[in-house]
């Protein structure tokens, strides 16, 4: 070989080499893939927070996700411009051109560590970090190796904005996860609202957020911030006049509590909300009135007890069945259960419903008689409330004085199965067993909301039920023609029916107005009964009373 073709030939192998050393990597880095996937689900393994608005918008909960902290995922569109730009200075200047691995900053990293005899920092690009939080691990040199790996299937698999949106979303902040939870926290407003000295200050805590908080190392931190205000500045990020004002910016001086109004109606809220929006976060909508709870929860709070430690009181919009305010105990804090979600026995709050289902089928009529004595149905001898029987009398005065042989008897003619499928259309559940002649007393378990929500879609013209709108709305003025409500003033009348279950365990009272339905439950949480539990003794005026709340 001469010597002239001697570099030619090097330059060659080195080219195959390089080739088959790209080729091998290429070829490895595809076989890792296959072999061992970054598990890209587990970016988001604590969940979310789930946010309980009001009717008009406003929060009332912020939830804890499964890892005890809160984490409010938002859109990158929905961060401010500044933070991502200062998030890029600060932690990871050549984001948008390396691939998950900056050598250059890990050479930097590693010498200036050298040179202090300390880490002085990590080298880690936004992609590391995310793996991190996805897989964390001990702060060691292996671990340090599986994160470059892993880095690089990160950004195989995801796109730039992808990878940005993800970080801002979950990076931990000091018991808060992500940048929008951390901007509700320390400043009370939206990330994408944030004020250049806020978003430089949240970036500024992200080497230890737990110890570089404004409320734990403030001369620090402000230190850190301003240093990274000045990097904005000299790149042209900020003006003279912004820079200047942000850095004359105060730290908060302790974080912004988390909502936390209207808890009733919150954990009734979040009960129905579907199961992946309690796991994986989002936003709960709801038709809760803030003006109409704060009284709601007076109300109940300074009513009666009558006997019993549980009361609820529920009401829902006639329209669509929406619950506006509703109160599961005299104290929030206090009490055992949400009363307005458990199921109590129904008492006579059933007795309209098989009424009009009566009149629908033809067995009874507004113009003939029933017949209030004492009769035997098989070894089923049932008794009216006060153990009189008053003869023969309209259907009308049977239901308003809510008789119980007659309501027996009704539903002997009607069917047990017809009368549990039109409850079932109602959403009161009569459970599985199939029903017997004691559902006429009100035997079947039902939720003071459900309650409230069947007497909203019964009182609907139209809704598609097995009774037509005709007998329902028969059924409903008899129930207003009655005398008025307990406590209420007679010129507002309102349609109205109490009920109270065997045993004097559970006293109700149920008022249709012109837009809402109130729903009142008086009873023992644990069950027992009370010689004042009697639906309109107990539970009537705490009805009149909320109705009275009610435009």
């Amino acid at each position: 070989m001469t010597l002239r073709a001697w570099p030619r030939r090097v330059a060659r192998r080195a080219v195959v080499a390089t080739a088959a050393l790209l080729a091998g990597g290429w070829l490895g880095e595809r076989l890792l893939d296959l072999a061992w996937p970054f598990p890209i689900e587990a970016l988001a393994r604590g969940g979310a927070s789930t946010v309980v608005r009001a009717a008009d918008g406003s929060v009332l909960r912020v939830t804890a996700d499964r890892l005890g902290e809160r984490c409010l995922p938002t859109a990158l569109d929905d961060v401010a411009p500044l933070l991502l730009t200062a998030l890029q200075t600060a932690e990871d200047r050549r984001f948008a051109a390396h691939g998950g691995v900056d050598l250059l900053a890990l050479v930097r990293a590693a010498w200036a560590s050298a040179c202090a005899g300390r880490v002085v920092s990590g080298g880690s690009t936004l992609s590391m970090q995310l793996v991190r939080i996805a897989e964390p691990r001990p702060r060691t040199l292996r671990s340090k190796l599986v994160e470059l790996l892993r880095a690089r299937q990160l950004e195989r698999r995801l796109s730039k904005r992808e990878l940005l949106e993800a970080y801002v979303a979950r990076v931990p902040l000091g018991g808060v996860r992500g940048f929008e939870a951390a901007a509700w926290r320390w400043f009370g407003r939206r990330c994408v609202e944030l004020l250049p000295a806020e978003a430089a200050l949240l970036v500024a805590m992200l080497p230890a957020p737990s110890r570089l908080r404004p409320d734990r190392a403030p001369a620090e931190l402000r230190a850190r911030r301003d240093r990274l205000l000045d990097e904005l500045h000299a790149a042209g990020h900020l003006d003279e006049a912004a820079w200047q004002a942000a850095r004359a910016t105060p730290l908060p001086a302790a974080p912004q509590p988390w909502p936390f109004l209207a808890p009733w109606a919150c954990e009734a809220a979040l009960y129905e909300a579907p199961n992946a929006t309690r796991r994986d976060g989002g936003e709960v909508a709801t038709a809760i009135d803030r003006a109409l709870q704060e009284r709601l929860d007076a109300c109940v709070a300074a009513a009666d007890p009558a006997g019993a430690d549980g009361v609820a009181a529920v009401v829902v919009r006639r329209s669509d069945g929406a619950f506006t305010a509703i109160s599961g105990g005299r104290r929030f804090a206090c009490d055992r259960s949400h009363a307005a979600l458990a199921r109590r026995d129904a008492g006579s709050t059933l007795k309209p419903f098989l009424v009009a289902l009566a009149l629908e089928g033809g067995v009874a009529s507004s113009r003939e008689p029933v017949v209030d004595a004492p009769r035997q149905f098989g070894d089923f001898a049932p008794r009216n409330f006060d153990d009189s029987y008053r003869g023969a009398q309209s259907l009308r005065e049977a239901l308003l004085q809510s008789r119980n042989v007659p309501a027996v008897a009704l539903l002997a003619d009607v069917g047990a199965a017809p009368f549990g499928e039109l409850l079932g259309a109602l959403g009161l559940e009569p459970g599985a067993r199939p029903l017997d002649l004691t559902a006429a007393l009100g035997t079947v378990a039902v939720a003071p909301l459900a309650l409230a929500r069947a007497y909203a879609r019964f009182a609907d013209p139209r809704a598609q039920l097995l009774v037509g709108a005709a007998a329902r709305r028969q059924v409903v003025d008899w129930l207003a023609e009655g005398p008025p409500l307990p406590g209420f003033p007679a010129s507002r009348a309102v349609a109205w029916k109490t009920g109270t279950s065997s045993g004097r365990r559970d006293a109700w009272c149920v008022a249709i107005g012109a837009d809402h339905v109130v729903v009142v439950w008086k009873g023992n949480l644990a069950g027992g009964g009370a010689a004042d539990l009697v639906g309109v003794q107990t539970a009537a005026p705490l009805c009149a009373a909320v109705v009275a709340l009610l435009p």
